[in-house]
């Protein structure tokens, strides 16, 4: 699903209150080869989500934040385009990071799906996922990762 993305600065948009930009401009092929990659990520513990979303944005990314699965199917809901998304799997919430991954594999094929959780056995994960990683992790790990897995093309 493709739509139009504004390059003009990483935006960081706020769930709770609602306000999301309007999406009707359409770029040239050299504004889209030149934009952010756009990085979702799902974290329910504001403190990691925090650190992991300020790391990617200094990387390169643009970055969406949501606390949970249903707020990240909302940034969809929205229209707004995502290269790859790093969730958690333990969430609050009657869909974990696993349903996330497979909301997304059904929904929005092409996306690059990688998960995190400090409780969960990798084999479940990387069932649904291109990547796992255990908790703790550096976050060099995961801008690397990102920039590889966007390298490579949808998926």
């Amino acid at each position: 699903m493709a739509s139009a993305r504004n390059t003009s600065a990483p935006k960081v948009f706020c769930l709770q209150r609602g306000v999301w930009p309007t999406l009707n401009s359409v770029n040239s092929p050299a504004e889209e080869e030149a934009r952010q990659p756009v990085v979702l990520v799902v974290e329910d513990e504001v403190l990691i989500r925090s650190a992991v979303a300020e790391y990617l944005r200094i990387s390169g990314n643009s970055v969406v934040e949501a606390a949970n699965a249903a707020e990240a199917i909302a940034v969809f809901a929205a229209g707004i385009s995502i290269d790859v998304v790093f969730s958690d799997i333990r969430m609050p919430g009657t869909m974990d990071g696993l349903g996330l991954a497979r909301w997304i594999y059904h929904h929005h094929p092409g996306i690059h799906v990688m998960l995190t959780s400090g409780n969960v056995d990798a084999t479940h994960a990387t069932e649904v996922a291109e990547l796992f990683f255990q908790k703790p992790y550096r976050t060099a790990e995961v801008a690397l990762r990102i920039r590889l897995l966007l390298a490579e093309g949808p998926t």
